[in-house]
């Protein structure tokens, strides 16, 4: 009688015995699936977490350099400010004794002198007195790398000669310099300001002007 009321019963629920040992099979398995699902929703937050310190750790580290960096360019400021205003100082120290030679220069002439002899004396120390201090400027300008530019008698050169004329004449080659009105100069090899100059072209004599006039013919 027990084994037909559960035949009974389970028709009345319109399920066969095989449906309900898979219903079993199946409610047994969705344990283990929900943990699963809970171990990689936690791997996933700890994965996350990971990121996330990685991130912060990441950002202090863009922080302390962009502070550092920023630090590096005050000093590099500062620096390069204390070494433009040594240099200049050194360079106001070197120029101060030209200047005092000018001055007792400009105080020698200014000195009352007898006759025309003192007055030729007098003339002849403020040249020597000026003399000396050209060549206390030159010094000065050749140890900071400056250097005159060759002019007169030497070929002209673009790159370093400025003409101003151009002269005619039968006593030197073509594009010859033959006057300097202003100075060139070069700082360590380089162009600090170009020479002014007058140049030669060759004026042709009548006798090659017949000459070559006889060739065409």
């Amino acid at each position: 009688m027990k084994d037909n009321k559960e035949d009974i019963e389970v028709k009345e629920e319109g399920k066969e015995p095989s449906e309900t040992a898979e219903d079993a099979k199946e409610a047994a398995e969705e344990p283990s699936i929900a943990s699963d699902q809970t171990i990689e929703i936690e791997s996933l937050r700890t994965e996350i977490e990971k990121m996330s310190q990685q991130a912060k750790e990441n950002y202090d580290k863009y922080v302390r350099l962009y502070a550092e960096f920023e630090n590096y360019k005050k000093r590099m400021v500062k620096d390069q400010a204390d070494f433009l205003k040594s240099a200049n100082e050194r360079l106001i120290k070197d120029i101060l004794p030209v200047i005092d030679n000018l001055e007792r220069a400009v105080e020698h002439a200014k000195e009352p002198s007898e006759g025309s002899k003192g007055e030729l004396q007098d003339i002849k120390g403020l040249i020597a007195g000026i003399e000396l201090t050209v060549k206390q400027f030159k010094d000065l300008l050749g140890s900071l790398g400056v250097e005159e530019v060759m002019s007169v008698g030497e070929p002209f050169d673009p790159t370093r000669h400025e003409a101003v004329s151009h002269v005619e004449t039968d006593k030197y080659d073509n594009n010859i310099i033959i006057n300097e009105f202003q100075k060139g100069y070069l700082l360590n090899n380089r162009i600090l300001r170009p020479a002014m100059v007058s140049v030669a072209k060759r004026l042709e004599k009548k006798e090659d002007v017949v000459s070559e006039e006889s060739e065409e013919k």
